[in-house]
């Protein structure tokens, strides 16, 4: 296994986003290039300093890769996508625990008439799914992935590609809003729904209304700094949640359900 050092990936790139700074590195400068479309939404090039957090992947043999967190290998032996998207995760997840006054929720983001819905979920719950629905329907993006709320509760974009997964295949394809002929989002909107579902085949949308006390707990579970900064988290959400519709229930078709939300919970 090739070590990561400063040595063996000499070739890196330092950038800002949601207030982080961070750096790429790699051991040539067309796997740094390979690795700069993974980088944040509205990422900002920084100069290199030797604070900032690293983050690597390198060519360890032909078309075999390791991943690098620090000084942690997360990842070796796989090839160059597999490795570029372990590397992508990596960047997000470090952006959204380190954020300052920011509270990234895992969760779908769209924007209706001046206000956010958003729908926690974690991974292979149907979050981009639903997000390419109300997409393909008429709303603004804002993610398929986070949340990010700041500290008056206002959602934020992170407007990333959507990560579409075809069929039942595990790994994804990306697909700019553009090329679903949807734009994305650039203001801080306030929360006007939240949305607790999971998909059923054939269920059909009777929601529960939440407690705000029952929403906070529901967003809580899937936010990134539940455990590192939990104080600010629940303040954020609560303020979120304190004006916004809130409903739970299983769904069907996300085409269905975006249609009827866009129509009905936010409509004019």
């Amino acid at each position: 296994m090739l070590l990561f050092t400063d040595e063996t990936a000499p070739h890196q790139l330092a950038f800002e986003a949601f207030g982080v700074e961070l750096r790429v590195c790699a051991n040539s400068p067309e796997l740094l290039a390979r690795a700069e479309p993974f980088l944040p939404p509205g990422w900002r090039p920084r100069p290199i300093r030797e604070d900032q957090f690293p983050l690597a992947i390198l060519e360890e043999k032909a078309a075999l890769y390791g991943v690098w967190k620090g000084s942690t290998c997360i990842s070796e032996g796989h090839g160059l996508e597999y490795s570029l998207t372990m590397l992508e995760g990596q960047i997000r997840g470090q952006v959204a625990i380190r954020a300052p006054e920011r509270t990234f929720v895992h969760a779908g983001a769209i924007e209706h008439e001046g206000r956010a819905i958003i729908f926690p979920g974690h991974s292979f719950s149907g979050k981009t799914t639903l997000t390419e629905a109300f997409v393909r329907a008429g709303a603004t993006y804002y993610s398929d992935e986070f949340a990010v709320l700041d500290n008056d509760g206002r959602v934020h974009p992170y407007a990333k590609p959507l990560s579409i997964r075809a069929g039942d295949q595990a790994m994804q394809k990306d697909h700019p809003v553009e090329s679903l002929n949807g734009v994305a989002g650039v203001d801080a909107i306030p929360l006007g729904a939240l949305i607790v579902t999971y998909y059923r085949p054939g269920a059909e949308w009777a929601p529960r209304k939440l407690s705000a006390g029952e929403a906070a707990l529901a967003v809580l579970s899937h936010t990134v700094t539940a455990q590192t900064r939990p104080g600010e988290a629940i303040r954020a959400i609560s303020r979120a949640v304190e004006n916004a519709v809130v409903l739970e229930g299983e769904r069907g078709e996300a085409r269905e359900l975006a249609a009827e939300l866009l129509e009905g919970v936010l409509a004019p």
